[in-house]
């Protein structure tokens, strides 16, 4: 009988479920607070009073004043404190719920918090927060921090520990349980004892000693006492959570006092019984909004690019009076640069291409910002294997919003294959509250373009022609080149006469025994050069041509017989030369003429004579076809023909 009644105290104290998890702090207005199905909606505040219309789930239309709270269904809502702007606003609240089941999502005003799994040491919650997530492990006891919550859980309490008396419910949370019955049964010479327990009018069946995972349940299933009594421990599946939200800032100011909030200085200068006067100040200490905050449990605020400042309660300490001041920081809404400026950049060019033939391409740049950009520079990031031809405007003193600017550029592919062709950088300068010089710098880049570029094919024949001749006679010289290739590129034609040779040649360069001219010719086209040499003395003789492109050298050659004797060109004759100009398809015309000029002996091209007592003239002829340049490009080319006559 006394063990009885111990048993039947131990099931009269057994403990019920309580409202032991909260959400608690500042929560911006509208605001969705609560579990899944218990929770509650802010959705309007008055002006006048700060009360805020409230819509518990399944409860209709509330008013709750500052200061004041509802209940409903094991659910408690309070509200304390308001803090508002035009811009944005903050409640100061509590709620309280039972728990938080493993599986279930809790709703703290712009995040939300998932208990994916428990365990008697600890959870995993999932808290998500606009488009960011994540996976954070809750041990027991402990706070895990995220944004500007703080999260504590006590994981699997028990709910029941005691005694189960055969078909009386028991109430646990929103469970009831029942031990309804039990049987014996007899196998291999032993009893087996199976107990029959309800939860919420189902049925799980189990020996002593197993546990029974009823949903929300964990069961232990102990020893039977006698026929009406179950031993048994009934856990949480899930947990006591505590939420706590901070404000970004929280604590007392003193006049003067200067507080770094985030990219932000905040001053309160001035206060005064229920306000007090604020700035808001950059990185560098300039003011850029400044004004009253009102103090109180209502308290009107001042708000400037994502930063809201009020002031719940002032004092006098020390002598000196002093505000409690609560503020937030919506990193999303602090001022960029990138929020002042914005340039689109495009970088257009054809998607195919062929090696050494110029291409057409374009620099757009649009300014979609709000503000005009300033002192803007386009950098042409190009990638190896291509280069400009000629300039391009990359500086411009402004780029009004709303405008665009249009480059032309004309590019030379120099490699074949799929390629990058590179990108453009456009840096500028736009107006920043935020910067100390009140302007930052920005900057702005292009797609990365790709190109295909087709390989070219360079090919020439070169064709030579000459007739023998005689000495100081004009030998009719032919040049004809045809482009054998798949493009139309510039070439270099140069011509290699012999040793004591003069000519006649138009739009060619002399420099020394050779003459040089740049040209372009269509695929499969051809032209033909005309020229005049004159032999000075006489012999056999190879005239060598070449045409370069590119690093590829193509050549021919023809021989001439020069017969008679060599020329003595005295101090008072001349020779003849025809000032009227061989056939040529290039322009502007040059008249050849006969010239006297002062050289060294072994200048080429240059016809040496005596006089009649045998001394050497110190003035000769040279015949010139064209203009006379020296330190001409072509070194190469010039230097390899040069090797080939010197063989002779």
């Amino acid at each position: 009988m006394k063990r009885l009644l111990v048993l039947v105290l131990a099931f009269m104290l057994l403990p019920g479920v309580a409202a032991s998890s909260s959400i608690t702090g500042w929560l911006p207005f509208p605001a969705r607070v609560g579990i899944d199905g218990g929770d509650v909606l802010v959705k309007d505040i008055s002006l006048s009073d700060g009360s805020v219309l409230v819509y518990p789930n399944g409860m209709g239309m509330r008013v709750v004043p500052v200061g004041g709270s509802i209940l409903w269904n094991g659910y408690s809502f309070s509200f304390h404190n308001a803090l508002y702007s035009s811009e944005m606003s903050y409640l100061n609240l509590s709620y309280t719920f039972p728990y938080l089941l493993e599986g279930e999502k809790l709703f703290v005003g712009n995040y939300e918090v998932l208990l994916k799994s428990v365990g008697e040491k600890g959870g995993t919650l999932v808290v998500s927060g606009g488009e960011t997530s994540k996976e954070i492990y809750c041990a027991a006891g402990k706070e895990v921090s995220y944004g500007n919550l703080g999260i504590s859980l006590m994981p699997m309490p028990v709910l029941f520990d005691g005694y189960l008396k055969r078909n009386k419910n028991v109430s646990v949370g929103e469970w009831s349980v029942v031990f309804y019955n039990y049987t014996v049964s007899s196998e291999n010479g032993g009893l087996t004892e199976i107990v029959d327990i309800r939860v919420s009018g189902k049925q799980y069946l189990a020996e002593p000693g197993e546990t029974i995972d009823a949903g929300g349940l964990l069961i232990s299933v102990g020893e039977l006492v006698g026929s009406d009594y179950l031993k048994a421990s009934i856990r949480l599946k899930g947990a006591y959570i505590r939420v706590k939200v901070h404000p970004s800032f929280e604590g007392w100011l003193r006049e003067g006092k200067t507080e770094k909030l985030g990219p932000y200085l905040v001053r309160v200068d001035k206060i005064f019984n229920d306000s007090a006067y604020v700035s808001i100040m950059n990185p560098c200490g300039r003011v850029i909004r400044s004004g009253f905050i009102t103090i109180g449990n209502f308290s009107s605020g001042i708000y400037y690019g994502g930063l809201l400042l009020g002031a719940t309660a002032s004092r006098k300490r020390d002598g000196a009076m002093e505000v409690h001041v609560v503020a937030f920081i919506d990193e999303e809404k602090v001022p960029k640069v990138s929020d002042v400026a914005l340039l689109n950049v495009s970088f257009l060019a054809p998607g195919n291409a062929t090696q050494f033939v110029p291409f057409e391409a374009r620099i757009i740049i649009k300014n979609e910002g709000p503000s005009d950009l300033k002192y803007v520079e386009v950098n042409l990031n190009l990638s190896d294997g291509f280069k400009v031809l000629g300039d391009y405007p990359s500086y411009f003193e402004e780029i009004p919003k709303g405008k665009s600017v249009e480059i032309p550029l004309r590019l030379l592919p120099e490699k074949a294959g799929n390629l990058s062709l590179g990108n453009v950088v456009v840096t500028g300068h736009a107006p920043y509250a935020l910067s100390c010089y009140g302007v930052e710098e920005v900057s702005f880049s292009s797609e990365n373009r790709a190109i295909d570029v087709a390989p070219v094919e360079i090919g020439y024949r070169v064709e030579v022609s000459a007739s023998n001749g005689s000495v100081g006679k004009e030998i009719p010289l032919n040049v004809t080149v045809v482009n054998t290739g798949n493009v139309e590129l510039p070439f270099t034609l140069t011509v290699a006469l012999p040793k004591g040779f003069a000519s006649i040649a138009e739009n060619f360069t002399a420099y020394g025994k050779w003459l040089t001219r740049t040209d372009t010719l269509a695929p499969n086209g051809s032209r033909t050069y005309f020229l005049t040499v004159i032999p000075l003395a006489p012999g056999e003789y190879e005239i060598s041509v070449g045409v370069e492109s590119h690093g590829k050298v193509f050549y021919n050659s023809t021989t001439i017989k020069v017969t008679g004797e060599t020329s003595n060109v005295l101090e008072n004759s001349s020779i003849e030369i025809s000032n009227e100009s061989t056939n040529s398809t290039c322009e502007p015309k040059v008249v050849t003429e006969v010239i006297k000029v002062p050289v060294p002996c072994n200048e080429s091209n240059v016809t040496a004579t005596s006089s009649e007592g045998g001394m050497l003239l110190k003035e000769k002829l040279i015949y010139i076809g064209g203009s006379f340049v020296g330190g001409i490009v072509f070194i190469l080319l010039l230097a390899w023909i040069a090797a080939r006559m010197e063989e002779r």
